[in-house]
């Protein structure tokens, strides 16, 4: 079967402007995280036009752009900057924004955000990895299970704005949970869950854990980012994953992203969107435009 050639709304990628002034992460002492003992190939600014231009040969028509660990101390410069390429290059047309859900102030973040006409949804990440304190991000596993946190996503609610839970296999109970109690919130769960590998009790215990999410109607998969662990192009990942997800949520619940340019310190856009396509070959015309751009584009409303 033809690979697909449709449009694609890229779900999920980032830019990175002005470094030493805006991503203080950045100019941190190097250190293992999540993408890396060493990530040196992301110290670099990666603007809206390079995204533009190694996309091109894909035919993405849109983007949602998530954040990107901007200065959290004033999260509302990273989405007026954005919304700026927005309005000057047409990309991104959706903005994912950063809020801490626990500030009592919360309000006053997401009233910041709103000022701008692309911002759709918030990502606040919660990952903590149960053996490996460098894939931790939030100081406890159920972190997003606290009363602050709950009271968070039901002023996400109010002003129905997504939220891209980002967690590992042992934290999806708390998704389900959390999804269960605030049906009102559009949930994607980024990077389709992080999988670490394709050994056999790894892949159990991820295909286990997403079940409980399966009945929850507002939780989304965004497949994504999924050489996140590899750090190279695991084709055999990517398509075990795509499978997985597609077989057990569907096509209206699964979406494509790329995470560019963290994706670029092993691969190229164009190999990683040309093996997501292979990954999709067997499905159906119908499937790959659902996977590729119309859930997407209905999830965030762009």
């Amino acid at each position: 079967m033809p690979l697909y050639d449709g449009p694609i709304v890229d779900s999920h990628h980032h830019t990175i402007w002005d470094c030493e002034t805006n991503y203080p992460w950045m100019n941190a002492p190097m250190r293992p995280m999540i993408f890396g003992d060493d990530w040196s190939g992301m110290k670099q600014p990666y603007s809206i036009e390079e995204f533009k231009s190694d996309s091109a040969s894909h035919n993405v028509v849109q983007s949602v752009h998530v954040q990107a660990n901007f200065d959290m101390s004033r999260p509302a410069d990273e989405t007026n900057g954005l919304q700026g390429f927005a309005d000057q290059h047409g990309f991104p047309h959706g903005i994912v924004a950063y809020a801490d859900l626990t500030d009592s102030d919360v309000e006053k973040t997401l009233t910041a955000h709103l000022q701008y006409a692309n911002t759709r949804g918030i990502r606040q990440q919660v990952y903590w990895h149960q053996d490996n304190e460098y894939w931790r991000f939030v100081d406890q596993p159920e972190f997003g299970l606290s009363n602050a946190f709950r009271r968070g996503l039901s002023v996400l609610a109010e002003h129905d704005l997504t939220f891209d839970w980002q967690g590992f296999d042992t934290q999806f109970s708390e998704l389900a949970e959390l999804a269960k109690a605030h049906s009102g919130v559009r949930f994607c769960l980024v990077h389709a869950g992080m999988l670490t590998g394709l050994e056999t009790s790894t892949v159990d215990q991820w295909t286990e854990a997403l079940r409980q999410l399966v009945s929850r109607e507002n939780v989304f998969i965004k497949v994504s980012g999924l050489n996140t662990f590899a750090r190279h192009l695991d084709e055999a990942l990517m398509t075990h994953v795509t499978d997985t997800v597609i077989d057990m949520f569907g096509v209206d619940r699964c979406f494509y992203g790329s995470n560019y340019p963290v994706e670029r310190m092993w691969t190229p856009l164009d190999d990683y969107t040309s093996a997501q396509k292979r990954a999709m070959a067997k499905r159906s015309d119908a499937e790959n435009a659902k996977f590729f751009h119309d859930t997407a584009k209905a999830f965030y409303g762009i």
